[in-house]
């Protein structure tokens, strides 16, 4: 669960940075506390009850004093791994909004928006935002196992399927329901736009799909570690 907490923190902190190069927003800080509150910690907490992965009684225990519970390997995964994939989609499917790389390629401050501009740049927040939930759907998804094929262990954990449908209901709520997207910022995409976020959760899914196959072919008796 820490891994999969830790995975969204660099694509919400990147449009920060971006937005000092010029770059429209990409997202709000409500949008930012809606993921940790309203998609990550619900599902975080359902890892609780996520059932033991095949290998697991051969995993030796955690050293007191050497193992951490955030290790180097958890802050790579996380930070430079699934985060630099996440931010990938982000961006990719955000550019990909109308008119926004027009906003960055004529370099105009947020404060001469037009009312067209504004939209635009809403509509894209949006995209990054959608985007990013199911991103996280992929990193949830991901990371209910090691080694073992997501195909293979299946979904057995019941309490994480809920989470991620009643997370999607709620980001969708947010897209379409008009007292919530004042609040939020958000328009209501079109189906080409709602269709490419889906890269979010592809992107995830199947590098790690593609990384536990490596990792049962090339070291198929290696314990790995959580």
């Amino acid at each position: 669960s820490i891994m999969y907490t830790l995975c969204s923190k660099l694509p919400q902190v990147l449009p920060m940075f971006a937005e000092v190069l010029g770059m429209p927003s990409a997202l709000t800080a409500a949008q930012v506390l809606l993921i940790d509150i309203g998609t990550d910690i619900w599902t975080a907490i359902a890892y609780a009850w996520q059932p033991a992965e095949s290998e697991l009684m051969e995993r030796p225990p955690r050293h007191p004093k050497r193992d951490h519970m955030v290790s180097n390997e958890v802050l790579l995964y996380s930070y430079c791994y699934i985060g630099v994939a996440q931010s990938l989609a982000c961006w990719v499917v955000f550019l990909s909004a109308p008119h926004i790389y027009d906003l960055f390629a004529e370099g105009k401050p947020a404060s001469d928006y037009t009312g067209a501009d504004i939209e635009a740049e809403r509509m894209g927040m949006t995209a990054y935002y959608w985007t990013l939930v199911l991103g996280q759907v992929g990193a949830a998804v991901a990371a209910t196992t090691t080694k073992q094929s997501v195909f293979q262990f299946g979904m057995p954990n019941w309490g994480l399927n809920l989470c991620i449908v009643l997370e999607l209901l709620l980001a969708l709520a947010v897209l379409m329901w008009p007292p919530l997207q004042a609040v939020f910022k958000t328009r209501q995409l079109t189906s080409s736009l709602l269709i490419a976020g889906m890269l979010g959760f592809f992107l995830i899914f199947n590098l790690e799909e593609l990384r536990k196959l490596a990792l049962r072919c090339l070291w198929p008796q290696q314990v790995i570690r959580a």
